[in-house]
């Protein structure tokens, strides 16, 4: 077992090995090729709940062709929207979230820069708004936590592997992970798991964290 400043070193050391790897790669998230622009960021965190990454990017683009800024996407009748984001999952209610929270924007004259405000919003939870706040304002008062954060984290033995819940695995990361590096290791996490760190048959040959990886969990490895 690890002592806590342990992990924090271990964590760091994962994040210094692994970003270049992705970035060398060349992979982004729909989320992350907005960063800094915190509509379209609030945006494409909406659409991307559950959806597949090429589909979020779709409709991101079908969407953003019709309009491209709050006031205007306000306007957009509800079955201008739905077609446009039709590449993604349960667009029927995403495209209601995505009239209802851009009006409010438009309204606001602003993207909220709180977690509060943010999740008051139509179709905005937990982790879109903890997203949000890193990619589109650099701030970072919690892990953003995914399907992939909550994985890794498993497998590299920074999580209870019987915590479900976002919230409380968030809560367990930010004991291991250092504070400066709470806001990009969900993006880096998100990568990682789409290319290297796969659900089933972890590419465990290429990974640059091989070593520093209990493999919590895992029971085959992919050959390459």
């Amino acid at each position: 077992m690890l002592f806590p400043d342990e992990d924090l070193i271990r964590t760091r050391e994962i994040m210094a090995r692994v970003q270049p790897v992705l970035d060398k790669m060349g992979e982004k998230t729909t989320v992350q090729l907005y960063q800094g622009q915190p509509f379209p960021v609030l945006i494409s965190s909406l659409l991307s709940a559950r959806t597949r990454e090429e589909d979020t990017k779709t409709a991101m683009d079908c969407l953003f062709a019709l309009a491209d800024n709050p006031a205007d996407i306000a306007q957009l009748s509800y079955q201008d929207v739905l077609e446009a984001i039709q590449s993604v999952q349960y667009p029927g209610p995403k495209a209601e979230y995505v009239i209802k929270t851009s009006a409010r924007i438009a309204e606001q004259g602003r993207v909220p820069d709180t977690l509060e405000e943010l999740m008051a919003l139509p179709g905005i939870g937990w982790k879109s708004a903890v997203l949000v706040l890193w990619l589109a304002f650099g701030l970072s008062p919690e892990i953003c936590v995914d399907v992939h954060v909550a994985r890794i984290g498993k497998r590299l033995g920074l999580v209870n592997p019987s915590t479900t819940k976002p919230e409380k695995i968030s809560r367990e990361l930010m004991k291991k992970v250092p504070r400066d590096i709470w806001g990009p290791w969900n993006p880096m996490m998100v990568n990682f798991g789409r290319t290297i760190c796969l659900g089933s048959n972890p590419r465990c040959s290429k990974c640059p964290v091989n070593d520093l990886c209990p493999k919590i969990g895992v029971q085959d490895f992919h050959p390459t």
